[in-house]
């Protein structure tokens, strides 16, 4: 079946159903959606770095969130940097323009990558963008000093392969730093069910992992110098998402009136991710590792 023949309904339909959704849907769907993501969300496609002393939330807060996971490797203009999972490039642009370092991003949505150019083109930053999947990375090995993600992990099919592949294109002491939606304790049976369940089946995602699976998989990529931190431990992270009844409901009156399926399903996705966060059930993590050099002692340490 051509997927490019769907309805955007029927696209939704298979989205949704939450059973082993075929990959060409998921990137299909992701194509569709760029222009419900760039009026809903902007040009940052991933949750901010929010502060309480703030009124409200804006991009501010996602480029802040961009500066932390960069700071807590030590990207520097000396890094060839690799973004899996780029998106638009809007990331890509952000430290071009503000570290001077090498910076390449991958998508396996061609649409993305075409916006990404056109975007950086707009912004006098100097990007390459690469089309490709995480479990295969295009890239000799040792190709980069760093490797990024920014939400996109939690979307891989095979993220032990992802990892694996990460250890293999770092270069001898390459650095990896990521923040991903995560769940608190996978567990627990019921809360899985309940909560992460239909934000996986809202968000094409396969499953959400959590924290203990993460750093088993990178442990197992031979990954070392290990930290997963729970976010929501340094930052107040319901300010990123609908959680008071007020907002629900609004967001439910929004849903309700919605003609466009693929910004409903957004809705849909949004207000599921506040109800996770609202039950304790969804976090955001932030993974932090380095590849070894050769005769480094594996440390693993964990905040929450």
């Amino acid at each position: 079946m051509d997927v490019r023949t769907l309805t955007d309904r029927q696209l939704v339909e298979q989205i949704e159903a939450g059973t082993a959704v075929r990959q060409g849907v998921v990137d299909e769907y992701y194509q569709r959606c760029i222009p419900v993501y760039l009026d809903f969300l902007g040009v940052h496609w991933h949750t901010g770095f929010y502060r309480d002393e703030d009124a409200g939330v804006s991009s501010r807060d996602q480029v802040r969130m961009i500066d932390y996971i960069a700071n807590s490797i030590g990207l520097n203009k000396h890094d060839r940097v690799l973004d899996v999972g780029c998106g638009i490039g809007a990331t890509l642009c952000h430290l071009s323009r503000r570290l001077s370092c090498e910076v390449v991003g991958l998508t396996p949505v061609p649409e993305q990558k075409k916006i990404a150019e056109c975007l950086a083109d707009s912004r006098s930053a100097t990007i390459q963008v690469d089309l490709g999947y995480a479990e295969a990375l295009p890239y000799p090995e040792d190709s980069f000093d760093a490797v990024i993600f920014f939400e996109s992990a939690c979307h891989f099919k095979d993220r032990q392969a992802f990892f694996k592949e990460v250890c293999r294109v770092l270069k001898p002491g390459g650095r990896l730093a990521g923040e991903d939606w995560l769940a608190t304790d996978l567990s627990n049976e019921s809360q899985r069910v309940k909560w992460i369940e239909p934000i996986c089946n809202a968000w094409a995602i396969p499953m959400l992992g959590d924290a203990t699976e993460y750093r088993r998989l990178m442990e197992a990529a031979k990954l070392v110098d290990i930290t997963t931190i729970d976010m929501q431990t340094i930052m107040p992270l319901h300010k990123g998402f609908s959680v008071t009844e007020k907002e629900l409901d609004e967001l439910q009156q929004e849903i309700q009136q919605c003609t466009n399926p693929l910004l409903a399903l957004t809705l849909r996705g949004m207000a599921r991710l506040g109800l996770g966060v609202n039950a304790g059930a969804f976090t955001i993590g932030h993974s932090v590792a380095r590849k070894p050099p050769a005769g480094h002692e594996k440390k693993s340490r964990s905040i929450s």
